[in-house]
């Protein structure tokens, strides 16, 4: 999920150009972002630990892994636990620093620029504008983000022991709301948030796709470490801006396949495996259906509202290319960059179809 809004936040930041400053500011206050989010989200005080819960989790998991093998085919048979790196749970604030520790690390190759740039040309968006951007949206997103998965984009290590989490206080809120059974939710959570995991770690070439996808939005042509010039930079930011709007579109197809892969996955197998799954699917229609007007406006003011849209394109995506080709044909999107679909296939599936078929 970080990932996919940092590209979005990027792209904004590093379009803008302003007037050289003696004295430049720091991309981003990330201090100040903490504080915000921690005070939006909800949650005065750390999740506490609880050896029962982790047992908990760590048996769920176990539980997944031969019912998520079984769905995504014999490479995740065969490899077993080693697809997953641990699932667990957080509290919101544990799910804030999470995040920021994910966005700080992914926003270093602009915050290297800004330091190659005279006068830090790009901080037109101004740091305080910025820096109150980031802490709202992620105030506001940890009272509601269910779960996540963390692929450690850009040669990074996960930020955690563990990449793989649930965040408790919002599961448990949304189960007591709507009268879910709470193990039967977790279980459903975590097959979307496991499938991602195969998604990255049975597929490595993904991994390097998106980096190199992430790296045209994040800083297009001026990541090499030179010291640009004003005409290179001026190229960058007004020619340039045409590329990374075609890396921003890849993106969002991939995450589109990634987030509606994920839920055609969970949805299937939870079919079969939890008693109440008729219930829980119809709480999730419900709650993607009654946001308050405050959140409604804040999602399409972020641009999170399209990175919503994903799940229920992506889904239908995959569904229809299954329906029509089996399980044999959707499996071809896994097949490497060229089988990935475009955001033109996605919103309409039946061009992959076509085309996957007379390859």
């Amino acid at each position: 999920m970080a990932w996919g809004v940092a590209i979005g936040v990027g792209a904004v930041v590093l379009r803008e150009l302003v007037r050289p400053r003696e004295q430049p500011a720091r991309l981003i206050d990330w201090g100040r972002v903490e504080e915000i989010a921690l005070a939006r989200c909800g949650e005065v005080q750390d999740l506490a630990a609880d050896q029962s819960r982790e047992q908990t989790y760590q048996q769920i998991a176990a539980e997944l892994e031969p019912l998520l093998a079984e769905a995504l085919g014999p490479g995740a048979a065969q490899a077993g636990s080693q697809l997953y790196p641990g699932l667990t749970a957080v509290g919101r604030r544990q799910w804030v620093r999470f995040n920021i520790r994910i966005f700080r690390q992914m926003f270093e190759p602009l915050e290297g620029l800004q330091r190659l740039i005279p006068g830090s040309l790009i901080l037109n968006v101004g740091q305080k504008g910025l820096t109150r951007y980031l802490g709202l949206m992620l105030g506001l997103l940890a009272r509601r983000v269910l779960g996540q998965y963390d692929p450690a984009l850009l040669g990074r290590e996960p930020v955690e022991t563990s990449s793989l989490i649930l965040v408790e206080p919002n599961v448990q809120a949304w189960a007591q709301k709507d009268k879910l059974p709470i193990d039967e939710l977790r279980r459903w959570l975590a097959m979307h948030e496991m499938t991602h995991a195969w998604e990255f770690k049975a597929h490595p070439w993904l991994q390097a796709y998106l980096e190199g996808l992430l790296k045209q939005v994040l800083v297009g042509g001026l990541g090499d470490g030179h010291r640009p010039s004003r005409l290179e930079l001026i190229r960058t930011l007004t020619v340039g801006v045409g590329q990374q709007w075609k890396a921003i579109a890849k993106m969002q197809a991939v995450m589109s396949l990634l987030e509606g892969y994920s839920n055609l996955v969970m949805n299937e197998v939870g079919r079969r495996e939890l008693p109440h799954f008729a219930l829980l699917e119809g709480a999730y229609r419900r709650r993607e259906e009654q946001r308050t007007p405050i959140e409604r406006a804040f999602l399409r003011l972020t641009g999170l509202e399209m990175k919503l849209r994903q799940y229920v394109l992506g889904e239908r995506f995959c569904r229809e290319v299954r329906d029509a080709g089996g399980r044999e044909l959707l499996a071809r999107v896994w097949e490497g960059p060229p089988w990935l679909p475009t955001m033109a296939e996605i919103q309409q599936p039946q061009l992959y179809i076509e085309r996957a078929r007379v390859r």
